[in-house]
């Protein structure tokens, strides 16, 4: 008669599923590595995107600036040497969060003749206590702000100013503007740009 060792012995008591279970056990641990490794070296290239963020675009693209321009320039006279000069910017805001403009500061010329400046906004410092001055822009949408400023008629100025209040002027804007932006990470980045305009 012959005797088993003691490793059969085992064997014979050790159900078949058991085995199997180790075997899947083993598997699915090598699996969850090899799917950690590969999260973390497609999140280490900047590649990762959560779903509905267009192809070709990562989450950690900077914003981008706000667009400005000019929508309308005229002048209403007041007097024989005094005109109301009115403006009105447009600005867009072409990133998906809310953008803050926060001042434009803006001089009009004709010709080499500055017949005004004027700012719109203020430049909020510390606590904000009211709205007053500060001009949200919600994403993809554009924003009308106005202003209007004296311009006075004096023997330097005549000619242009003329030309002005009767509409036959043409206008150069120049100045700058500034904003604050949401980054990635809800981090805020302010911006300063020049700009210069005609019109019409």
């Amino acid at each position: 008669m012959q005797t088993s060792s003691s490793e059969d012995l085992k064997r014979r008591r050790m159900p078949e599923n058991s085995i199997v279970n180790s075997k899947s056990i083993f598997i699915v641990s090598g699996g969850i590595a090899a799917a950690a490794i590969v999260i973390f070296v497609v999140m280490g290239s900047g590649s990762f995107r959560l779903p509905g963020f267009p192809a070709g675009q990562d989450m950690q693209t900077q914003p981008a600036e706000l667009q400005l321009s000019i929508k309308e320039v005229k002048a209403e006279r007041q007097d024989e040497s005094t005109a109301a000069l009115q403006v009105a910017f447009n600005v867009y805001n072409p990133n998906r969060g809310t953008a803050i403009l926060e001042t434009i500061h803006y001089s009009i010329f004709i010709d080499k003749l500055k017949m005004t400046t004027g700012d719109i906004g203020t430049s909020p410092e510390g606590f904000v206590a009211s709205q007053e001055g500060i001009f949200p822009v919600v994403s993809n949408t554009t924003v009308t702000l106005k202003d209007s400023r004296p311009s006075v008629r004096n023997n330097l100025t005549a000619m242009a100013w003329d030309s002005m209040v009767e509409g036959d002027a043409q206008f150069r804007i120049e100045g700058t503007y500034s904003y604050k932006l949401t980054g990635t990470n809800f981090q805020f980045s302010t911006g300063e740009k020049e700009f210069r305009f005609t019109y019409p």
